[in-house]
C-alpha cells in the first residue's frame, strides 16, 4: 500500500466508504483512519483499551464494552468524563513535543443530564520545558509572553434557550488582554491578594492592581452553533503560535475551531508569546464545572493531535490533487 495522506474537507460525496476502502478497513470499522496513518504527534481511537501515555483524573476512566452511539463514537472503547457536585477530578490530556501549529480532533457527547453551560471545557497551550506546569495555577494573572504560551481554552454559553451545553467560544489569555482594574475587581474579589499570587507565580500586577480573566472571542463565521446533550460531534481547534523577533512577539497567531468538519471560528492576529522558545506542546480537557449540582457525565472518542487539518470521518481526502481529479503527482498510487 502505498503512503497515503489525508489532507482537509473537500466534497461531501461521503468519502468514508472510499477511504475505508482504500484503507483496508470496512466503512463501519472503529479505527481511526489517522491512527493507521502514523500521525506525526498522537492518536488513540481507544479501541486497545489503553490511555496510550495520556494524563488523567481518577473521574475520567477508560470505557472497554461500550455501545457504539451510546458510550462510543464507534467500536467499544472511549474515555467517560464524570463530574459530580465538586466539578473537577475527571481532567485527562496529552502531553507532546513543541509545535509551532497544532490542531486536535475528537468526538464527543454530553449526555442527557447537562442543564447549563460548560464552564472551562479543553485547551491547547504551551508549558515552558523546564517547567511542565508553567501554564497552570495563574487565573487572574496577566501573562508576560515568557512564562507560558496561554493558546486558548474553549467554554460554552447558552444562546439558544434550553439547548445546553450551547455555543462553544474561545477562552484566552495574552500578554495584552483586557482586565478588570483594581477599583472595578474589588467589587467582586480581592485585588490584592489575587495580585500578591500573581507574583509569587512570576507574574506581578507591573501596571497596578488589576484582575485578569480570559478574554472571550466568538463564533465569527457566520455558522450558528449551539451544542445539545444526547449528539455525538466533532471538534477540531487549531493554534498557530505567533512569531517572535529578537525578544518581541508578533501579532500574527490564530486559532480555530471546527464542528462537525465545519469551519465556526477563525481568529487572527493573536499575540500569545515573546519567547521564540515556547511551544504549542499540552492539549488537556479541563472538565471544569463547579456549578455542577448533579451527576453529569462526557464520552471522548476518536482522539487526534497533528501539525495539519485532521476533518471529520467521511471528509478526509489526499492531498495530492484528488479534488481536482488531478492524478499526475500521485505516487506509490494501486494501479
Amino acid at each position: 500500500m502505498g503512503n497515503f495522506r489525508f489532507h482537509r474537507r473537500a466534497s461531501r460525496i461521503t468519502l468514508s466508504a472510499l477511504v475505508a476502502g482504500l484503507l483496508g478497513i470496512g466503512a463501519l470499522s472503529a479505527a481511526e483512519p489517522y491512527c493507521q496513518q502514523n500521525p506525526i504527534v498522537y492518536c488513540n481511537d481507544f479501541e486497545t483499551h489503553s490511555w496510550e501515555g495520556m494524563e488523567h483524573e481518577d473521574d475520567a476512566t477508560l470505557v472497554i464494552a461500550g455501545v457504539p452511539g451510546v458510550h462510543t463514537f464507534q467500536g467499544s472503547g472511549s474515555i467517560e468524563a464524570e463530574l459530580d457536585t465538586d466539578g473537577t477530578n475527571a481532567s485527562f490530556g496529552y502531553r507532546f513535543f513543541g509545535e509551532e501549529r497544532i490542531y486536535v480532533r475528537f468526538y464527543m457527547k454530553w449526555d442527557g443530564a447537562w442543564d447549563r453551560p460548560m464552564h472551562h471545557f479543553f485547551a491547547i497551550h504551551g508549558d515552558r520545558a523546564d517547567d511542565p506546569w508553567s501554564c497552570h495555577g495563574t487565573a487572574g494573572c496577566r501573562p508576560n509572553g515568557i512564562k507560558c504560551l496561554n493558546g486558548a481554552t474553549v467554554d460554552s454559553r447558552e444562546t439558544v434557550p434550553d439547548e445546553l451545553p450551547g455555543e462553544p467560544f474561545f477562552y484566552s489569555y495574552f500578554p495584552d488582554m483586557s482586565c478588570d482594574p483594581g477599583n472595578v475587581c474589588d467589587n467582586y474579589a480581592d485585588p490584592d491578594a489575587i495580585c500578591q499570587g500573581c507574583a509569587n507565580r512570576g507574574l506581578p500586577c507591573n501596571s497596578g492592581l488589576e484582575c485578569c480573566w480570559g478574554n472571550h472571542f466568538n463564533l465569527n463565521q457566520g455558522v450558528p452553533v449551539s451544542m445539545e446533550q444526547d449528539r455525538w460531534y466533532s471538534v477540531e481547534t487549531m493554534i498557530q503560535a505567533n512569531s517572535v523577533l529578537l525578544g518581541s512577539g508578533n501579532y500574527d497567531g490564530e486559532m480555530a475551531l471546527w464542528i462537525d468538519g465545519e469551519l465556526v471560528a477563525h481568529h487572527t492576529g493573536m499575540l500569545w508569546r515573546h519567547a521564540e522558545e515556547l511551544l504549542l506542546n499540552h492539549f488537556i480537557v479541563w472538565n471544569y464545572f463547579p456549578e455542577a449540582t448533579q451527576t453529569y457525565r462526557i464520552w471522548f472518542d476518536n482522539l487526534v493531535i497533528n501539525t495539519s487539518y485532521i476533518g471529520a470521518f467521511g471528509e478526509m481526502v489526499f492531498q495530492d490533487g484528488f479534488e481536482t481529479g488531478n492524478t499526475s503527482a500521485w505516487t506509490d498510487a494501486i494501479p
